[in-house]
């Protein structure tokens, strides 16, 4: 593996530790693990250490995107960074009794999953193409395929970053940055947890970080999983609105129960 600094936002739980403590079995790189709970990063780095990778950490809102920028650049004129994963993510979903989401829950998401990742890569940005390297990648969702009424902020959100994502590939390939987005499916997580619809499919991190380590390692434009969910999140967006509306209210992505 070529990288050497890897960052990663969201790093102390789900598929943020999980890609850390992948990363980790390769001595030659150094972590840089960004978190708002340092307490739950400290089991993290220690496991990253004792793999062999040098860490650092810093505990900071994805939110607070001015304060972002300038530690993302402090980072990166200090240790070049090869490779950002942009995962930290947050969700809500309507009411019990279909009450609409509240608009506090719905600036968090848009705030964290949309503007934490673009006020992550803008620092690196212009400094990638002057390097001509870097890899970037973006962590969106199953859902950014066809929007859940369950859960309509966060579909958006991560429709959006996947939008974003295959534009920066577009555009940054000439200047040799890869690009990559990642749509899991249902992964083991605190997140998950939140989701009150079923989980087919579920996943472990460790087994997510698997194929998304595989999936940077090969440049692939989109690292979609598990199979077939994935297939069928493609193949509902392609069906006439009420026929995958249908298939949303026969898993209970479409009502709370």
């Amino acid at each position: 593996m070529s990288h050497k600094n890897i960052l990663i936002t969201g790093a102390s739980a789900g598929i943020g530790a999980a890609l850390a403590k992948r990363y980790a079995s390769n001595p030659q790189v150094h972590l840089i693990l960004l978190a708002r709970n340092t307490q739950k990063l400290q089991s993290i780095i220690t496991v990253c250490k004792k793999n062999g990778a040098t860490v650092e950490y810093h505990s900071i809102d994805i939110t607070e995107f001015t304060k972002l920028q300038t530690l993302i650049s402090k980072i990166d004129s200090k240790t070049p960074i090869d490779l950002i994963i942009c995962n930290a993510g947050v969700t809500s979903s309507i009411g019990e009794n279909g009450e609409a989401e509240s608009w506090d829950a719905i600036c968090s998401i848009i705030d964290t999953n949309l503007y934490g990742v673009l006020a992550s890569l803008n620092p690196l940005l212009s400094r990638m193409q002057q390097r001509k390297s870097g890899q970037i990648a973006i962590i969106s969702s199953l859902a950014a395929y066809r929007g859940m009424p369950i859960t309509p902020a966060y579909c958006a959100s991560k429709a959006a970053v996947k939008s974003y994502g295959e534009a920066l590939r577009g555009w940054l390939c000439e200047y040799n940055i890869k690009v990559n987005v990642i749509c899991p499916g249902f992964v083991e997580s605190e997140l998950s947890a939140q989701f009150d619809g079923d989980k087919p499919m579920m996943i472990s991190a460790e087994k997510a970080a698997n194929i998304i380590y595989k999936g940077l390692a090969k440049n692939k434009a989109n690292v979609s999983f598990p199979f077939p969910l994935d297939l069928g999140m493609w193949f509902l967006a392609l069906l006439p609105s009420g026929i995958s509306d249908w298939f949303m209210r026969l898993f209970s992505y479409g009502a709370k129960r």
